[in-house]
């Protein structure tokens, strides 16, 4: 993998400031200034600028998962190929945004890990936060793609593909030493130690590590400084009030447009938007139970039209990245049947419903998937739930065959740079 730009790193280094501070534009002379001539006072607006970047190339993809597991429909107002979408058939020549914005994310973090390993004295919790939003960047990549090309500094270089498991060693290896350096939480808003953990959760469950898995999970639970807990009001968790259950999530000013109010939101709702998906039929009408405390603020009925409710308090809402129900449903999953039952009911408690009728190992993971689908719907999980537990082909009606479970590397990147597509594309 190359990054091919127009311009020198010093200039991108110049975008990414003025993303964060327009008026910062003519601080640095594009010729003659490069990252080892930063100083501490610079390193403020150049983080700004990392989490500017993660949240327009992680903010534009946290729907994709729904889409592929036919959780919503599109409205005539989509631009894109639904038809594909839902047949799981993209196109080599439709993920290259999905794959430049990662690796635009990426980029900015390792210029961020450059400076700081320039200055002196103690940046850790800004080192933490580069590593921490890289590793999430190549997750979001490995489980779209699966082994992509590791770039742990930038270079000019083609860089051919790691294989997936050298993919989840380097996003562990990363969000370990992250953990080491972070401070605790603080703020949703801000990387933090126990934001750490719970992407290493998510990393662990994902590549069958049930002890760290569990390890971590319990961690953030437990967290004195997080102090979180499970939300009996579900709606307030996406609002931009606060609440006790999201452990980190990426601010989303109008700079960085990521707009969930416009995917969801019909042009008469009060928060206004164009609809381009709503949800199916049968998710409308069968995923929740009247008990259900999340239905209301998941799916209602506005002026007639069924719409996705997660997203309508008011525009540009933070993109949540981990909360609190993920861990508890992580520790279940990694404990298993029976142990796992105690995380998982004290949940569905939360949500209103009774505990779980699961009998065995194998009614658990059913019933661990029911729960994130329901849990998780329209924040992007549940496809790829359903690939890491080899679930996808008996669970969905458009995945049919192996071939499937990986997305296409885009058309640009292997006629650029000769790497190899995933087999069927």
């Amino acid at each position: 993998m190359k990054l091919y730009k127009k311009h020198s790193l010093v200039y991108l280094l110049l975008m990414l400031l003025t993303i964060s501070c327009s008026n910062e534009l003519d601080l640095f002379p594009e010729e003659s200034i490069n990252p080892s001539q930063l100083n501490s006072s610079d390193l403020p607006q150049l983080i700004n600028g990392v989490y500017n970047r993660s949240t327009i190339g992680i903010g534009n993809r946290f729907v994709d998962f729904d889409l592929l597991a036919n959780h919503f429909e599109a409205t005539p107002l989509f631009a894109g190929d639904d038809v594909n979408y839902v047949r799981n058939r993209l196109s080599p020549t439709e993920t290259e945004s999905w794959w430049l914005e990662l690796y635009e994310a990426i980029f900015n973090a390792n210029v961020a890990l450059e400076v700081i390993d320039n200055l002196e004295g103690d940046f850790n919790n800004e080192k933490a936060t580069a590593l921490y939003l890289r590793g999430l960047a190549y997750y979001y990549l490995v489980t779209r793609f699966g082994g992509v090309p590791l770039l742990p500094q930038n270079t000019t270089e083609i860089v051919q593909r790691s294989t997936a498991a050298e993919t989840w060693s380097f996003i562990t290896t990363d969000l370990t030493n992250a953990e080491s350096l972070a401070d605790n939480f603080t703020n949703e808003s801000f990387v933090s130690k126990e934001a750490i953990q719970a992407l290493l959760a998510r990393v662990y469950i994902s590549t069958g590590n049930n002890s760290g898995a569990e390890n971590m999970a319990e961690a953030v639970i437990a967290s004195t400084s997080g102090n979180f807990s499970l939300e009996s009001n579900f709606a307030s968790i996406f609002s931009k009030n606060g609440n006790n259950e999201v452990i980190f999530s990426l601010g989303n000013d109008p700079v960085e447009l990521v707009r969930q109010y416009v995917t969801f939101n019909p042009n008469d709702h009060p928060v206004s938007g164009s609809q381009q998906f709503a949800p199916t039929d049968d998710i409308f009408n069968n995923l929740y139970t009247n008990a259900d405390l999340r239905k209301d603020a998941t799916l209602i009925v506005f002026n007639s039209q069924n719409i996705i409710n997660k997203y309508t308090e008011s525009r540009n809402l933070p993109v949540i990245v981990s909360r609190l129900a993920e861990m508890y449903l992580i520790s279940a999953e990694a404990q298993g049947y029976p142990s796992g039952l105690t995380r998982l009911n004290e949940l569905r408690n939360v949500r209103g419903l009774g505990d779980s009728s699961a009998t065995n190992q194998d009614s658990f993971i059913d019933a661990i998937l029911d729960e994130r689908q329901k849990e998780f719907y329209a924040e992007g999980f549940y496809w790829y739930d359903l690939v890491r537990t080899d679930k996808a082909i008996e669970r969905l009606d458009n995945v049919t065959e192996q071939n499937q479970l990986l997305l296409p590397i885009p058309q640009r990147e292997i006629d650029l740079t000769g790497i190899s597509q995933n087999p069927g594309y």
